[in-house]
């Protein structure tokens, strides 16, 4: 079963799309409707505020990816081992895929990721250090992260 929250965040209302056991996908919207929240969208929305609350550095939600192709699987993995508080650039991210021409799909395969802030696209930054687009709101929620990141790190 497909279960569906909003949650108000200070990027915007989030949809977060979920099963019964795994996460999704998470992506802004304007505005929410009614819904019923199941006990696992409970725990998501709880990561959420501790998060921006500055008290949660990694989520531990189990999630899946369905529709994504290997190279961005291997991208999104990536990704979960830049820390907190710390950025690498395109470039950079494509030398630890062992792939250091790639940084052009890797920007596409950031752009497309589905679990923005869970799996986090926001820490990767342009090579001339600014901070670039990003699917939840633009290049100004995702400086929002990053300054938030290095207040609580």
């Amino acid at each position: 079963m497909i279960n569906e929250v909003f949650y108000s965040s200070p990027l915007g209302i989030l949809k977060i799309t979920s099963t019964d056991y795994k996460l999704q996908k998470i992506e802004l919207v304007e505005s929410s409707t009614m819904f019923d929240c199941s006990t696992f969208n409970y725990r998501v929305l709880d990561n959420l505020d501790e998060y921006f609350e500055g008290k949660l550095r990694t989520f531990n939600i189990p999630f899946e990816f369905p529709g994504t192709t290997t190279f961005e699987k291997r991208v999104y993995d990536k990704l979960q081992h830049v820390r907190y508080g710390k950025t690498v650039t395109y470039k950079e991210l494509a030398a630890m895929l062992g792939e250091p021409k790639s940084y052009r799909a890797v920007a596409n395969a950031c752009a497309k990721n589905p679990l923005p802030l869970i799996i986090p696209c926001h820490r990767v930054v342009r090579s001339d250090g600014k901070v670039g687009d990003y699917n939840l709101g633009g290049s100004k929620n995702k400086q929002y992260l990053l300054d938030l990141e290095k207040k609580f790190s």
